[in-house]
């Protein structure tokens, strides 16, 4: 793979890395805003708090996923990085 291939595809990691990213934030604040609403309810409406439970360990699934995608993709930027430092090196080389 040549220079211009190489920082092709470490510019479509990244992207791939930042909707990571995102998605992991949207899910986080799906999260937060769903443990306010069953502690809110859970007096007067157990079995919506029981839902909402329910709903928080669906989306806590998912994170792990994004989670494992995102270390998956992370290594495989720092590899691409790493050929990219590498074929730099070696074709800009002064002797």
């Amino acid at each position: 793979m040549g220079l211009a291939d190489s920082q092709a595809r470490l510019n479509m990691i990244t992207r791939y890395k930042s909707d990571l990213e995102f998605g992991m934030q949207m899910i986080a604040q799906k999260r937060t805003t769903i443990a306010y609403q069953a502690s809110t309810a859970a007096e007067q409406y157990p079995e919506m708090a029981q839902q909402l439970h329910l709903m928080d360990k669906k989306l806590e699934s998912e994170m792990k996923t994004l989670e494992t995608q995102y270390k998956i993709v992370s290594t495989e930027y720092d590899s691409v990085k790493k050929i990219i430092d590498n074929r730099a090196k070696k074709d800009f080389k002064y002797v």
